[in-house]
């Protein structure tokens, strides 16, 4: 009976250490939303985990292809450090590390696996009279130098716009351009209804750059967030390569309060 009586108090007990205990770890926890922008060029998945204990976010990156992973990570607020790795599934092995920030509740992270190295990435600082847009182009079947432009057609006039972003753009390494948008490309509606990205073989309007082929060399900018009329001080660096079926981009930057 005596111990029975002793169980019955400790069971009794128990809620109220727990109820403490939870909202101590409710007090202590913290959240951050952690983007994870790039590329994986290799043949096998990758896995990209938030510290070394399991973490129901973990994300399998597929081969050959461009990703954009967005996940929110809570924590305990006593914690040193907070790391991302990432990891190859096949071999094992961690190709990339990387310390999420001490404070603050965003962070972004840029990765680029591309044969068989990570790619350092180092955008120019940023310039409050103007925007900056970066484009690397990924493309093995050759070297042949492309030009950017934007493109829109008048679907009610006719009437055909188009802006150059940059020429004789090389495949293989990071462009950086200034840009201020215009009249013609300047609104988020005229962007979002029929304008492109286009990419044709230097000094050329009509020669698609990638594999001769239209889909391949074209994209709708809708989504990318190019900035509007009236913006500056935006770094966006873009990667771009062509697709199984269609051209792809991920972009390398995040700009929590300004998502469209």
């Amino acid at each position: 009976m005596r111990n029975y009586k002793k169980i019955v108090s400790l069971l009794l007990f128990l809620p109220l250490v727990f109820a403490a205990c939870n909202k101590d770890n409710l007090d202590a926890r913290k959240a951050m939303h952690v983007v994870v922008n790039g590329y994986n060029g290799s043949e096998n998945a990758l896995l990209i985990t938030i510290d070394t204990t399991a973490y129901k976010g973990n994300r399998v990156l597929t081969p050959v292809s461009k990703f954009e992973m967005s996940a929110v990570y809570a924590y305990p607020g006593n914690l040193a450090q907070k790391i991302v790795t990432v990891t190859d599934t096949v071999s094992k092995k961690v190709i990339f590390t990387k310390p999420l920030p001490d404070n603050g509740t965003k962070a972004a992270i840029n990765f680029l696996y591309i044969h068989d190295k990570v790619m350092e990435i180092t955008p120019p600082p940023a310039d409050t009279a103007t925007n900056k847009l970066g484009f690397y182009i990924h493309y093995s079947d050759n070297e042949t130098p492309v030009d950017i432009f934007l493109y829109r057609l008048d679907n009610t006039s006719g009437q055909e716009y188009k802006v150059y972003l940059a020429k004789n753009v090389k495949p293989g390494s990071w462009i950086y351009t200034n840009y201020l948008a215009g009249n013609d490309f300047g609104d988020k509606n005229l962007l979002d209804d029929g304008s492109s990205l286009c990419f044709t073989k230097a000094g050329t309007t009509d020669q698609w750059a990638f594999e001769d082929n239209e889909n391949k060399s074209r994209i709708s900018v809708k989504g990318m967030g190019l900035p509007l009329a009236g913006e500056k001080g935006f770094v966006q660096p873009y990667f771009i390569t062509p697709g199984i079926f269609q051209l792809d981009y991920a972009r390398m930057f995040f700009h929590p309060d300004r998502v469209r």
